[in-house]
């Protein structure tokens, strides 16, 4: 056996440990309660099998000519009615079991899941290879491991009978135990392949997946159709779909057809084996090496044997298909958070904005092939208002994700109120800012929780949702609503307003106010609203903001230009500083772009 067969069996080992481990501690009770229910029917046919034994045994001797006596008779049919009672309940109990494993199962699965998921760093999820392993899990959690605990407890089940009977066995022949061993083996190995076959196709697969499931979104997303629809796109989206699919088919039609061909030839193997032990046994009886009972007990015990041995192999190769799959869950489950909070983090208590600093900071992305900061220094003081501009990929955004520390710097140090970041506690940092993304989010609920979702921890006053929504200009067009802020927000459920992209932003823009934290982050805030509205909610943030620090990001000069400090980026270093008619008379980088913008308004 080679280094990498063995550590598939390990992995399997662990995978499924791991995976029983997860059931005992979700619920205790129904993991004894299901080892109990598979287990007990696996004794009881032996018990039967024997019950009946004694029964034509005795049938035959009373018509040899012995007398009949009742009360050898009937408690042997009362034991027999009773095993077929007590198994027939633990059958259903097993049902009951399994059941109840199937539901309860996912629920926990996808929570411990979704948890950890939540809990990683921006990096994971702008990793490909990690989006391709979310693909992998997206398509194992759901009902993969109760395939694994299935086949673990039907495995038990089955040694627990093959055992029985290779006791059995043993007791008539040796060599018959060899025999409908040797059939077995050959099947679980052919039937691993396959699995492995199989895994490999779903394993090569999950980049295609994630593209077939990307093309099934753009063909229903609400957002993405009308684009689709005008630049007649759909056709050309569904021969993508159609040659995504066509492949899924033939890579796992060779794999059933040898699935098929295996099955076929071992099922017509291991019926010639099993009719011929039959005929050994009757010969057996015939010789009156055994009694007729015997027959009837040794027939079943032969066809325990088998299924015993096939119902063991069969299920290892479930086990080892479905811990295949499983490993994508625990290697999410295993996935370290890169950004480490310190053992003794320093909480924020004051409500001032802080100064903050950036200190010979240099920063490369994970696999990017240079760095998007390098020495950069920078010092934003509490309360004061400063705008970032610059050409795509100049390293504007990447300063807010280090700000929020979704990243940490490679070198130097960022500062708040003089204590480094990572220093912070991350919880008492994120109360003390307010930013909204360039691609922020469109929740699909009602109106009043887009913008409580700015803070949850707050109270859901009207008062104050109705004063962050005037502060994003969106009160207006709220007021014309039926429902009011009780509207509920997109397509996606029953009775939902579809908003414009404007209005969108402004909700978003409501719910960066609401958090009325110290330190507020806009990026790119008024990209799609109108300039006059834009004027209007600079306006009302400039009036209702002096204490606190803005940030702004922006390519619309109309926006940054009343900012006290505006940095002109360059290839992840400032280039210029100063106020607006300061970067004017300098005539530089600013007042180039600036010229460019304003020309198209003439």
């Amino acid at each position: 056996m080679n280094n990498e067969k063995l550590s598939q069996i390990k992995d399997a080992w662990n995978v499924s440990l791991r995976t029983l481990g997860l059931v005992w501690e979700i619920d205790k009770k129904l993991f004894i309660g299901s080892i109990i229910s598979f287990v007990v029917p696996a004794v009881l046919p032996f018990i039967n099998m024997y019950i009946y034994k004694l029964i034509i045994d005795l049938v035959v001797k009373i018509v040899s000519g012995s007398p009949f006596i009742p009360q050898a008779f009937y408690p042997l049919i009362g034991l027999r009615l009773i095993t077929y009672f007590v198994q027939d309940a633990l059958f259903r109990l097993q049902d009951l079991m399994d059941s109840l494993l199937w539901t309860k199962v996912p629920i926990e699965l996808n929570q411990l899941v979704f948890e950890k998921i939540a809990g990683l760093d921006i990096h994971y999820f702008e990793n490909d290879k990690f989006r391709n392993l979310l693909e992998k899990v997206k398509e194992a959690y759901d009902f993969r491991p109760q395939r694994l605990i299935s086949a673990i407890l039907y495995s038990l089940q089955s040694l627990t009978q093959l055992i029985l009977a290779f006791v059995a066995l043993s007791q008539l022949n040796y060599l018959l135990v060899m025999i409908l061993s040797l059939v077995a083996i050959p099947e679980f190995v052919s039937q691993t392949y396959v699995s492995k076959l199989a895994y490999g196709i779903w394993n090569a697969q999950s980049p295609l997946k994630k593209r077939f499931h990307y093309l099934t979104h753009l063909l229903q997303h609400q957002r993405e159709i009308k684009e689709i629809k005008l630049y007649r796109l759909a056709q050309n989206f569904l021969l993508d779909l159609r040659k995504l699919q066509t492949g899924f088919y033939e890579d796992n039609k060779k794999t059933a057809f040898k699935s098929f061909r295996y099955g076929l030839s071992f099922n017509g193997f291991s019926t010639f084996v099993s009719i011929g032990i039959e005929v050994y046994v009757i010969l057996q009886a015939i010789s009156k090496r055994l009694s007729v009972g015997d027959i009837s007990f040794y027939t079943g015990v032969v066809s325990n044997f088998q299924n015993g041995l096939e119902g063991v192999l069969r299920n290892l190769n479930s086990i080892f298909e479905n811990t295949l799959y499983i490993k994508s869950i625990f290697e999410v489950l295993d996935s370290k958070p890169i950004i480490t909070i310190s053992s003794n983090p320093v909480k924020l208590t004051s409500n001032t904005a802080p100064l903050i600093e950036f200190k010979n900071v240099t920063f490369t992305y994970p696999d990017a092939p240079q760095p998007t900061l390098k020495n950069f220094s920078l010092i934003i003081k509490g309360g004061e208002k400063v705008a970032f501009v610059g050409e795509n990929g100049a390293g504007k955004s990447t300063i807010i994700k280090l700000l929020v520390r979704f990243y940490d710097v490679d070198e130097g140090e960022i500062l708040v109120d003089g204590i480094n970041i990572k220093s912070l506690d991350l919880n008492s940092w994120y109360s003390k800012i307010g930013v909204l993304f360039q691609d922020f989010n469109r929740y699909e609920d009602t109106l009043k929780n887009n913008i409580h979702y700015g803070d949850i921890n707050k109270e859901l006053e009207d008062q104050l949702i109705t004063q962050a929504s005037t502060l994003a200009g969106a009160d207006f067009w709220v007021q014309g609503l039926e429902k009011g802020y009780e509207t509920m927000l997109g397509k996606m459920f029953e009775g939902g307003l579809e908003l414009s992209g404007g209005q969108w932003q402004k909700v978003a823009l409501s719910r960066a106010f609401f958090r009325n934290a110290p330190v507020l982050v806009l990026d790119e805030p008024t990209s799609s609203i109108d300039a006059k509205a834009e004027a209007e909610i600079f306006q009302r943030v400039e009036n209702l903001s002096k204490d606190k620090t803005v940030v702004i990001i922006s390519h619309r000069f109309s926006t940054v230009r009343n900012a006290d400090k505006i940095y002109v980026l360059k290839n992840g270093r400032i280039v210029e500083a100063g106020d607006h008619n300061d970067l004017i008379k300098l005539d530089g980088l600013y007042a180039k772009l600036f010229l460019l913008q304003a020309k198209g308004y003439r």
